[in-house]
C-alpha cells in the first residue's frame, strides 16, 4: 500500500475535527503555532529500529450515545502492520488487530430474580481480536495466525481510556507451514484455555505510552498434543521530536515465548507521516413518535 493510498484511507476512516485546545499548542516568539499534544491511536507510520523496517495504519475512536450520555465505546484498529528484516530475510505482521472496550459510569447488571436488584460492576467490559498473524523465518517454515479473540474486563475503568488493565480468557488457531513443498505442518489450538492481562499507559499529551501484554495456559498441538505455554510483550514509546507537527518516536520492546523458548529485544524509532486528533462519533437520538 502505497502513502498516498495510506493517507486517504485514514483520511475516510477518521472524520476531521477541531485543532488541539490551547494547552496542545505552542506559540513561538513570533506568534506561530505548533503541536505540542499528538494521537498515537490516529496515524499512519513508519519504523526502523534493530528488529527490521515496517509500518502500519492505526485509527480509534469513541461512540457516545444522545439517549445513555453515561455509556461510551472506544474502538481501536490496527491495519497492515508489519516488520521486515531484509538482512536476515524474517517478516512479522498483523493484518487486523482490534480493541473493544464498552465504559459505563453506571455499569450494572439486574437480576430478575423475584424482587429485580441492581448490582454496580467494578469493571468494563470490552474484547480483542486478531487476524492473519504472520511470523516467517528462513529455514522455518512460516507460522500464521489465522484468528485470535479475547473476552476482556478493564478494571483500570477509565473514561478518557489512557489507562487499561484487563484481563480474560483467549481463543487462538494457528498453523504452521513449510515451503517446499507448500503443506501445513502443525496446527496450534487454543480453546479458551489460556489467558490474557494486558496493562496499557499513556500520557495526556500522547508523548509516552507504555504497555505489557502476558498470555498463559495450554495449547493443543496436533502432533504433540496439550502443552503449557507463555507469551510476554513489553513496549515503551516515547516522542522525543517533531518536524513540521509530525512526531518521531523513540520504541524499545521487548518479546518472549516458551515454544520457541527465545527472547527478542528490539530499538528502534517510529516516524510518523500522516496523523489526526481522535474523532467522537455521536449516536443522535432517535425522534420520538407523536
Amino acid at each position: 500500500m502505497g502513502t498516498s493510498a495510506a493517507a486517504l484511507l485514514i483520511a475516510a476512516l477518521v472524520p476531521a475535527v477541531a485543532s488541539a485546545d490551547a494547552p496542545c499548542t505552542g506559540v513561538t516568539a513570533t506568534g506561530g503555532r505548533f503541536a505540542t499534544c499528538f494521537d498515537v491511536g490516529n496515524r499512519l507510520s513508519f519504523t526502523a529500529g534493530s528488529d527490521g523496517f515496517g509500518g502500519g495504519i492505526d485509527v480509534r475512536h469513541l461512540i457516545t450515545f444522545d439517549t445513555e450520555p453515561d455509556l461510551v465505546w472506544r474502538l481501536e484498529h490496527h491495519v497492515g502492520t508489519s516488520t521486515h528484516a531484509a538482512f536476515e530475510d524474517r517478516l512479522t505482521a498483523v493484518v487486523y488487530r482490534g480493541l473493544y472496550i464498552r465504559h459505563a459510569r453506571d455499569g450494572h447488571i439486574v437480576l430478575p430474580l423475584g424482587t429485580p436488584k441492581k448490582i454496580f460492576l467494578p469493571f468494563d467490559i470490552g474484547a480483542a481480536a486478531q487476524v492473519g498473524a504472520i511470523r516467517w523465518r528462513p529455514g522455518e517454515g512460516a507460522r500464521i495466525g489465522m484468528v485470535e479473540f479475547a473476552a476482556l474486563v478493564d478494571v483500570a475503568r477509565s473514561r478518557s481510556f489512557r489507562r487499561r488493565f484487563a484481563i480474560g480468557p483467549i481463543a487462538r488457531w494457528e498453523i504452521e507451514l513449510d515451503r517446499a513443498p507448500l503443506a501445513i505442518t502443525e496446527h496450534a489450538v487454543v480453546p479458551f484455555s489460556a489467558g490474557m492481562a494486558d496493562l496499557y499507559l499513556e500520557t495526556a499529551n500522547g508523548r509516552t505510552t507504555g504497555g505489557l501484554r502476558v498470555e498463559a495456559g495450554t495449547v493443543w498441538r496436533g502432533t504433540r498434543g496439550w502443552e503449557p505455554e507463555v507469551r510476554a510483550e513489553a513496549s515503551i514509546e516515547r516522542t522525543v521530536l517533531a518536524i513540521n507537527d509530525r512526531p518521531i518516536a523513540l520504541v524499545l520492546g521487548i518479546r518472549y515465548e516458551s515454544a520457541t523458548d527465545e527472547t527478542i529485544a528490539r530499538v528502534g524509532a517510529r516516524v510518523v507521516v500522516f496523523d489526526r486528533r481522535e474523532p467522537r462519533v455521536r449516536l443522535a437520538q432517535p425522534a420520538r413518535p407523536r
